[in-house]
Parts: structure tokens; sequence; C-alpha cells
């Protein structure tokens, strides 16, 4: 089971490998009824974890859509990375948007089967064959950059934003069940059924490797700040600070090395509808590329001040 980041979604999940979505905005004993999502044989042989990342977006073609990303593993080895559409209830549910049907729908993804209503639909962008057995857990790390798994293979994986593994973790003598990251992702638990927990140092200090450091991003320096990055100046791709802001057909703003790869991997598909795009072809958004370097100028002198200050 997992809440969405603002509380207005229930996921929940089984070993037959179904998932169901609610809406759960303010009446929980009617809101919990029936589905207002569902997703049957998500995983083939059972769900065994799933987690939402904290960054909502909102789709910029109607400005009222939000778009939630969830990780998903099980029994089948995989990690997979869904898109899910809900229209709040405090906007007219007659709106059209291009994301959630006017009347419940059949749709598919791969195997699964996703059954839609005018509250809220899904959509599979990402299915990583992630481990060499069960997955048993699956947890985004506060910012939204990184992905952490464990396994019944006794390993604990890292993974980016893009599905590309940074760094494999194997202390563990038996299965690995659990995971838990702290509010700044330098540090991680995890529990195994060699009856030990292990807590891994991400910056170098305790178990693992110090090249790991590289890989943290500046919004994991940030973070530490009580500075808030506007959610715009972040790629929906990578949920990082963007230095080469660049549109797309789907409307949607992204890092270029960022939705480049990702159209390097796929056919042009949007990252965050999973609708397929006439062009691959990108605009430079130089407005917010200005805004991002006005925001990163003031940061450095609030930085320098404070020095000073002190």
């Amino acid at each position: 089971m997992a809440f969405s980041s603002d509380s207005d979604i229930l996921l929940t999940a089984c070993t037959l490998g179904n998932v169901r979505l609610y809406a759960v905005e303010n009446d929980f004993a009617g809101d919990l009824s029936s589905a207002d999502c569902s997703i049957d044989a998500a995983h083939d042989m059972g769900v065994l974890s799933a987690d939402f990342c904290k960054i909502v977006h909102t789709d910029p073609t109607d400005k009222c859509s939000l778009i939630y990303t969830v990780a998903t593993c099980g029994t089948d080895h995989y990690i997979k990375i869904w898109r899910i559409f809900f229209m709040p209830n405090n906007i007219d549910r007659s709106r059209r948007s291009r994301l959630i049907p006017t009347s419940p729908q059949e749709h598919f993804a791969g195997q699964s089967t996703i059954y839609s209503t005018e509250v809220m639909n899904a959509s599979c962008v990402q299915t990583i064959s992630a481990h060499g057995s069960s997955v048993t857990c699956v947890r985004f790390n506060p910012t939204g950059t990184l992905l952490f798994s464990c396994s019944l293979d006794k390993t604990i994986k890292i993974w980016n934003q893009q599905g590309t593994c940074l760094k494999t973790l194997s202390e563990h003598l038996r299965y690995v069940n659990c995971l838990a990251i702290n509010s700044d992702s330098t540090v991680i638990a995890s529990g195994s059924n060699d009856r030990t927990i292990v807590v891994w140092d991400l910056t170098g200090r305790l178990s693992v490797g110090s090249h790991i450091t590289g890989i943290r991003s500046l919004l994991f320096s940030l973070a530490v700040k009580t500075s808030e990055i506007p959610l715009e100046f972040i790629c929906p791709i990578t949920h990082e600070l963007m230095k080469d802001p660049v549109y797309a057909e789907d409307g949607f703003t992204y890092e270029r090395s960022a939705i480049r790869e990702w159209f390097s991997r796929e056919k042009a598909v949007s990252p965050m509808t999973n609708l397929e795009l006439s062009t691959d072809e990108l605009v430079e958004n130089g407005k917010l590329k200005q805004q991002i370097e006005d925001y990163m100028r003031s940061l450095d002198v609030e930085s320098g001040a404070g020095m000073n200050n002190s």
C-alpha cells in the first residue's frame, strides 16, 4: 500500500498482481467503495511493493490534470514505472483532458489491463529488468531523483529516473526485504533475512565506495537548504534542476540531454503522457533558462551573505 505525497490517492496491490487506485480527497468511507483506476496483471505472480514519487506535475495543456509517478515491483523480477493521471474534485470533471477519458475505458500496457474512469487513468512508461530474483521493495528518495530497490537476490540497487542502474550494493548474506532512505538521501538502511540491518552511507564514509558521491546531483546539496526549488525548474524525467531546458511537442519542458536520451531509447513517445508524438524536435526554452540562472545566482548571493554574517 502507498499514499501519494499529497494524500489524495491511495494505492493497494496484491499477490495476484493487481493494483487498485482510489481518490481519497474527502470521504474515506465513500471514496474506498470502488477503485477509480484498476491495473490487472501489473506484475506476473504478484506485486510486492509500491511507492509514489514526491514530485507531482500538472499537464500543461489543460493546467488541471495532475500527473503522479509510481514505482511497483514484484515476483517477476521487474520494476515498473507508471504515470497516474488524476482530475481532482476541486476541478470541473466534465472538462476534457487528453489523459483522462470522459467515461470508463479499458486499455492495455503490455500484459497489463488498465481500467480507467473519468477521475483517473494510468499508463506504464518503463519496465526495468531489475534483479535476478523477486524484487521485494522499491523506494524513491525524498527529492525524487533516485529509485532504490532490493531483492531476494541479496542485493540493493540504485537507479536514476531513466532506468539506469548507478550502483549495486552487496553486503547481506540472505534475502533483502525492506529499505528506508533518510531525508537528504545520504543514508539508507536495509533489512534482511540474515537478521541484520545495514546502514549505507552514500557519501562514502561507511559501507559504500566514495565514487558514488560523483553521481549525487546538485539537487541533493540544494535540498539540504531551506530554499524550495520551484517545480517548473525541475526536469520531469530526471527530477533534477535543469541547465538546458527545451520544449517538446507534448507541451512539457525537459533537460535537453534527458529527453534526447529518452528519444534514443524509445520511439517518439512522451515520457510524461506515454502518447505518441509526431516529432522529436526540441525548442530551447530561453525564458525558463534565464529564470533558472537568476535563481542560482540568488542562491549564491544568499550563501555568500550567510558566510559573511558568520
